[in-house]
């Protein structure tokens, strides 16, 4: 399968993950949104349980169709000292030729030492057939002053390919403010050159912003953010810049409506691919359960001079105590 459209294929899976929060915990009214990092989780107050199922079709105007399925359980748990937030994702993707079976397994823990100071570990692998691991171990640390946050990590990044191995670290550090009705952040991520190992990793900085506010029945959601660097450690130039904004509505106390529009453009050493995503969700909240289905539909989809369709739905259910 041509490797590009693989990677388009893997931008349209990897954004579709929108709203999470890096430095401050959500605080989204589905009470489901999985936080980005240990940084944020460190901080959160609040437990659940959910699964999703969702299948995302891939189809290049010259090529084969691609299919990709994920089913998911992931929840989270806190008292005043601890919080917890985990995560089982099973996922295929079908190209026709080929089957590929992909597993990621997620924890983060954060330990709070007082109302001001908490500290936070988590781990991530994702296995995906025949013989590649990625792991990462990510440290954290965040201060919390009347809602105001100061958040950073120091991660390891090891790939295993089976035949060859290699690791990189990553920095993040940001501010947020954690208010009730309004949640910020902005902060900067930098994926460190490794280029001694047998698998090599270039040099990237992102610089990331966000915010949720809610004002009355309705829900506003946005995130922007820009990486730039290396494509490999080769040399050449990378950079993508990603934003996504939503607005749900509640209608009738108990149902809510949420449209959205998403966009990506990625400069691959001169290879670009851009793609704009309109979307919407459909859902249930009321009796602690929170429960929703929606739609994704690539309005706009290049790789180079070559066009694609793609089109995702996704139905999940929590339970909040």
């Amino acid at each position: 399968m041509n490797k590009t459209f693989m990677a388009a294929t893997l931008v349209g899976l990897t954004t579709s993950a929108v709203f999470a929060n890096t430095i401050v915990p959500e605080i989204s009214r589905d009470g489901k949104t999985k936080n980005d990092s240990t940084i944020a989780v460190t901080q959160q107050m609040r437990s659940f349980i959910a699964a999703e199922y969702n299948s995302t079709t891939f189809e290049p105007d010259a090529g084969g169709e691609i299919d990709t399925t994920n089913f998911d359980i992931f929840g989270g748990w806190s008292n005043k000292m601890l919080s917890i937030e985990a995560d089982l994702d099973f996922g295929n993707v079908d190209t026709g030729a080929a089957d590929t079976d992909f597993t990621t397994y997620d924890i983060k823990a954060g330990f709070r030492l007082n109302k001001e100071f908490a500290l936070g570990l988590g781990y991530q692998m994702i296995d995906t057939d025949p013989n590649n691991e990625v792991s990462t171990i990510e440290i954290a640390a965040s201060y919390n002053m009347n809602n105001f946050i100061i958040g950073a990590s120091f991660s390891i990044v090891d790939e295993d390919t089976g035949s060859a191995d290699g690791s990189h670290s990553r920095i993040i550090f940001g501010v947020g403010s954690n208010e009730t009705a309004m949640s910020w952040e902005a902060g900067l991520q930098f994926d460190l050159e490794e280029k001694d190992d047998a698998v090599t990793s270039p040099s990237r900085t992102k610089l990331f912003a966000g915010t949720t506010m809610i004002i009355g029945e309705m829900e506003i959601d946005g995130d922007i953010d820009y990486t730039t660097g290396d494509f490999t450690v080769a040399g050449g130039d990378f950079s993508e810049l990603h934003l996504n904004i939503d607005a749900e509505f509640m209608v009738g106390g108990m149902f809510y409506i949420t449209p959205g529009i998403e966009y990506t453009t990625t400069d691959n050493n001169g290879t670009d691919t851009d793609q704009l995503d309109l979307s919407a969700d459909f859902g249930y909240r009321a009796n602690m359960i929170d429960a929703t289905f929606g739609i994704d539909y690539a309005l706009m989809g290049e790789v180079g001079i070559a066009d694609y369709d793609e089109m995702a739905w996704k139905i999940n259910v929590a339970y909040l105590f």
